[in-house]
């Protein structure tokens, strides 16, 4: 079937689009975005639909990303379509703590969705392929997931304002070039999807043109076909884990400060069947956490072996930020306030690092490794539960802490120095979670906010001689249970 009708077929299938609708389409001028918008605009007549390009310039690849965008521009003048260009200056998006690629993900997508609320879209259309579900079922796979993570890339997706619509889920990437030639559109290539550093990568370059050649020749319409069929059942377990809430006594209730509580009944969440249960602790869990985090199997069964006891009281930290309290077998899931010791506590304590070695803090539920190397080992991107340090500009020993009044930072990337208090407050960090968030430190200095910011002063140079190399493992973010 022609690509344009298979296109048809989709937007059909799902009632991706109303007629009328006005559609962003994002587009980057790889081949998939660039065939998803040639295909939409000739479809558009069908529906009546309005299209409205949009493309970031991330600032990653100097002239490459400028041609990326160049070549955009020309793709909207020949489909004589509107086009909206963020331009992001270089080494912005590496200043934001987290890993590069999700905080690409995460600035692309505010953008979008400050463009479609400007210009009143109700969808939003990405150009996910077949190939990209195959990869996510195989990455989610290997980490572990359940049925929700293995149901895959969803074709349609309501946001709070618009839905995301992937139009191309049902064509391969060889269909997608090859409509590519045929209409001379001559999409722009990403050396950085051709690298083996992330996962998706080594999956897309390595694992399936083996597992292709070796085992299955259609082992891409598979994997999709396997997250179809887990996308329907897991919708189904989803309903019956709404209902089974019902029977646990669930209840909910917001406190003045605005954040969520969840109280569950112990006995009646053990008396539901086990992939019922963990289903409504996830769902608990979640509303307190907020955002899209999902506790993994670990934390899940951690949860259901507490609520088993039904005498005296218990408490444990879950990730997120989130405190489970058992009280004579009622669950409550609420914020934070403290761990075993109060947060004043802990506060006032000091926890120093082996000068080379791994350190365990308990109390935070952290490993530190440090070691201490020659400056040629700096790489040239830190990741970002790392800080590497010049050993001779620190002012004192390696120790780790929470934050106290005064503590301030001269940040990578900013001028002067800013309080500690107001980057967290910038950066968004839930405030149950700002007072046991580590610190390391020399001395009184804060020299880094592991996954948050680093301070500059302390920072390798081109006269560094020795660096101190820093590794905070913390408690893992896992993926989804069942």
């Amino acid at each position: 079937m022609p690509l344009l009708d298979k296109v048809r077929a989709e937007l059909l299938r799902h009632s991706m689009v109303q007629r009328g609708d006005r559609v962003v389409v994002a587009v980057s001028g790889g081949p998939d975005s660039v065939a998803l918008a040639h295909v939409l605009h000739r479809l558009a007549p069908e529906w009546d639909l309005s299209l409205h390009l949009f493309h970031m310039e991330h600032g990653l690849r100097g002239a490459a990303s400028q041609a990326d965008a160049a070549y955009v521009a020309r793709l909207a003048g020949r489909l004589s379509l509107p086009l909206t260009t963020v331009v992001l200056q270089p080494g912005e998006l590496e200043r934001e703590p987290g890993s590069l690629e999700a905080n690409a993900r995460k600035r692309r997508y505010a953008e979008i969705r400050r463009l479609a609320a400007t210009i009143g879209a109700q969808r939003v259309a990405t150009g996910h392929t077949r190939n990209d579900q195959a990869e996510t079922v195989l990455m989610r796979l290997l980490r572990g997931s359940g049925t929700t993570g293995l149901a895959g890339i969803p074709p349609v997706r309501a946001e709070d304002r618009f839905t995301i619509i992937r139009p191309l889920l049902g064509c391969t990437r060889t269909e997608i070039e090859e409509y590519c030639q045929i209409h001379e559109l001559d999409p722009r290539l990403d050396t950085s999807n051709l690298q083996h550093d992330f996962l998706r990568n080594r999956i897309r370059h390595e694992l399936l043109p083996y597992l292709s050649e070796h085992y299955n020749g259609a082992v891409v319409d598979n994997l999709a076909q396997v997250a179809e069929l887990l996308r329907e059942e897991d919708r189904l377990l989803t309903e019956l884990a709404l209902e089974a809430r019902t029977r646990c006594g669930w209840r909910e209730e917001q406190t003045p400060s605005g954040e969520r509580v969840v109280e569950l009944d112990g006995p009646a969440l053990l008396r539901q069947p086990l992939a019922l249960a963990r289903r409504v602790v996830r769902m608990a869990v979640q509303q307190v956490a907020g955002g899209e985090y999902a506790p993994g199997l670990p934390t899940v069964s951690r949860v259901l072996d507490l609520a088993a006891r039904s005498q005296g009281s218990h408490q444990a930290h879950l990730p997120q930020g989130v405190c489970l309290t058992v009280t004579y077998g009622r669950c409550r899931f609420a914020r934070a306030g403290g761990g075993p010791s109060t947060a004043t506590d802990l506060a006032q304590k000091l926890w120093p690092l082996a000068p080379e070695g791994e350190t365990a803090i308990a109390e935070l539920g952290l490993r530190v490794l440090t070691e201490v190397l020659p400056a040629s080992a700096v790489p040239a991107r830190e990741p970002a539960n790392e800080g590497w340090f010049d050993r001779d500009l620190l002012p004192g020993p390696l120790a780790v802490r929470l934050r106290r009044p005064g503590d301030r930072l001269w940040p990578v990337g900013m001028e002067g120095s800013k309080k500690l208090q107001d980057i967290l407050v910038d950066a968004k960090v839930p405030r149950a979670q700002r007072d046991r968030l580590p610190l390391v430190v020399a001395a009184e200095e804060v020299v880094w906010v592991p996954g948050l910011r680093r301070d500059r002063r302390f920072r390798p140079n081109a006269a560094t001689r020795t660096v101190v190399r820093v590794v905070v493992v913390r408690e893992p973010q896992e993926v989804s249970a069942e």
